[in-house]
């Protein structure tokens, strides 16, 4: 059995010790492995963008929110699994977690097949949804259609370093995204550069690389015994089944609907122009890379709350959670400081000098946007980290409520914004979004808290 202060092969236990410490030196493994993904993320760019031409980046950039939505897909199942899982560290339950792991492999399988399928199929409506202009139609076709096939590995991916972070391994997620990164890097100067594949030749880079960290997240996972599953332990529990559904159908609905609005905007800003578009995708990728270390103490986060969930430690949680915000906004006031002084080198990394009238265009765009988005990050951060917790304590319908209010400001903010403020109303959405979400998410965090502590004394 899974027992003493320490899960065997791994971290220390959450349940005890300094939260924040704690919180923090497990999300350290993530963050750089967030960061490494979020580097071939742009490497694709900066070769596309300065090889390709700005009408390439543009191609991209128009269906981010696309990709958004399928890498928060497998980012959801992967929460709802490290959810459980976590939760049974906590109380010491080993059969439950190895009943996790089983089901996970039979739903990653034919889950990943089935939504690949379905995608593939809506790519024509997808295009259409969006007005892609006809000059890049082409190569976001490419693009896409290889973005889904990752489907699959991708989800076998994220719920393998998903069991593994809640089992106390978090160096797997560094580790997989440095290999992967290496190999993205490598096949992109090679396809793009050499072979003159275009952005055919980043998408399957990317494809290529997404395997390699299946692999070895993978051979990761076969080294702890507890993952060795037994051919008679492959079997549905309907009782697991409705309890991840119950926490992954609010998590996806809450990210299907903050979609839906990024998908409003994207329409309306693909309509502006690919110049417009570009710059939209280059400011894009700076903020990916400093949302993705907030991504990874938010996934810190989620495993101190399972656990301590799980030891029915409510007053240590109040505690922890109350420390990791601050601790967030001191990283993410660092992060906005260094990217303001220096963006005015990194934002042309993405943008080809090829086209100047394109090239101003995009750099403009680029510029205003990323002042105002990286702002915004302020009120990203506190959000990010009590929706989590609020999705981890189980109650996942607040994170709904949000994602409904952030649609509807997304939506209210592009139709009516550009005849009051212009183009800056393609800048602040993001912002306003923001605004109106944190307090539904955070509210309820302190008041069940609170209630847990007041009913239990002997809890805190």
């Amino acid at each position: 059995m899974i027992s003493g202060n320490r899960l065997p092969g791994s971290v220390t236990d959450m349940t005890e010790g300094n939260a924040g410490e704690l919180i923090m030196r497990f999300s350290i493994p993530l963050i750089f492995g967030n960061l490494f993904q979020q580097l071939y993320s742009i490497v694709d760019a900066v070769v596309v963008g300065q090889f390709v031409g700005v009408n390439a980046l543009a191609s991209i950039g128009c269906i981010s929110w696309v990709c958004w939505l399928i890498n928060a897909f497998l980012r959801d199942c992967a929460n709802a699994f490290s959810i459980s899982a976590s939760v049974r560290i906590g109380n010491h339950n080993e059969t439950g977690f190895r009943t996790i792991i089983a089901n996970a492999i039979l739903i990653s399988i034919v889950l990943g097949w089935v939504v690949t399928s379905l995608l593939l199929g809506s790519v024509p409506f997808i295009l259409k949804l969006l007005s892609v202009q006809p000059d890049v139609i082409h190569m976001t076709r490419q693009y896409l259609i290889v973005f889904i096939l990752t489907i699959p590995i991708g989800l076998i991916y994220s719920v393998t370093t998903a069991l593994l972070r809640a089992y106390g391994n978090s160096g797997i997620t560094f580790l997989s995204m440095a290999i992967s990164t290496i190999v993205n890097i490598l096949l992109d100067l090679i396809f793009v550069i050499c072979f003159h594949w275009g952005v055919m030749g980043a998408a399957v880079a990317t494809w290529i690389a997404q395997l390699a960290a299946m692999l070895v997240a993978l051979y990761a996972a076969f080294q702890e015994p507890i993952f060795h599953i037994h051919r008679k332990e492959l079997c549905l529990d309907s009782i697991l089944m409705e309890e991840l559904f119950r926490l992954w159908s609010p998590m996806f609905f809450n990210s299907l609907i903050i979609s839906c609005g990024g998908l409003f905007v994207e329409k309306h800003t693909n309509q502006i122009g690919p110049a417009f578009t570009a710059g939209i995708a280059a400011c894009m990728k700076v903020f990916s890379v400093l949302e993705s270390i907030i991504m990874a103490i938010q996934t810190g986060t989620s495993v101190f709350v399972g656990q301590n969930l799980g030891a029915g430690q409510y007053q240590r949680i109040r505690d922890g959670l109350i420390r990791i915000v601050k601790l967030g906004f001191a990283v993410i006031i660092v992060m906005i400081s260094v990217v303001f002084l220096t963006q005015q080198w990194i934002l042309p990394l993405f943008l080809s000098t090829g086209e100047p009238a394109a090239y101003q265009r995009a750099y403009a765009v680029a510029s205003a946007n990323t002042h105002i988005l990286l702002l915004s990050m302020l009120l990203m951060t506190p959000m990010y980290l009590h929706r989590v917790t609020i999705q981890t304590l189980g109650f996942p319908e607040y994170a709904a409520y949000a994602g409904i209010m952030q649609l509807v400001m997304r939506v209210l903010t592009i139709l009516i914004g550009p005849s009051l403020i212009g183009e800056y109303a393609y800048y602040i959405h993001d912002g306003m979004a923001w605004l109106v979400s944190l307090p539904i998410v955070a509210a309820p965090c302190y008041r069940y808290l609170k209630k847990q502590i007041t009913a239990c004394p002997s809890a805190r």
